[in-house]
């Protein structure tokens, strides 16, 4: 399952997001939505579990999760269609 995730204070990496939801299952695939023009992170991140049960269970307990000013906010990400042209 992949989720989106909004509230990351500004200096975490994927790392540190990968070592956030480990405790909670398997990991495959992190990324920070870095802001094209100042190069910072834009305090959201995508993290994707390899089982869905294990992805509801990080999302149950990290959801509200204060790591910096503003509490985390946790939600399955939607496929997308194709974009276009």
């Amino acid at each position: 399952m992949r989720m989106t995730i909004s509230g990351l204070p500004k200096h975490f990496d994927k790392f540190d997001l990968q070592r956030l939801f480990n405790p909670y299952g398997w990991v495959d695939y992190t990324k920070i939505l870095i802001d094209p023009l100042s190069g910072l992170s834009r305090g959201k991140g995508i993290v994707e579990m390899k089982r869905d049960e294990d992805a509801k269970k990080a999302m149950a307990a990290l959801q509200g999760k204060a790591l910096g000013p503003n509490p985390l906010n946790i939600k399955e990400a939607k496929e997308r269609g194709p974009r276009p042209l």
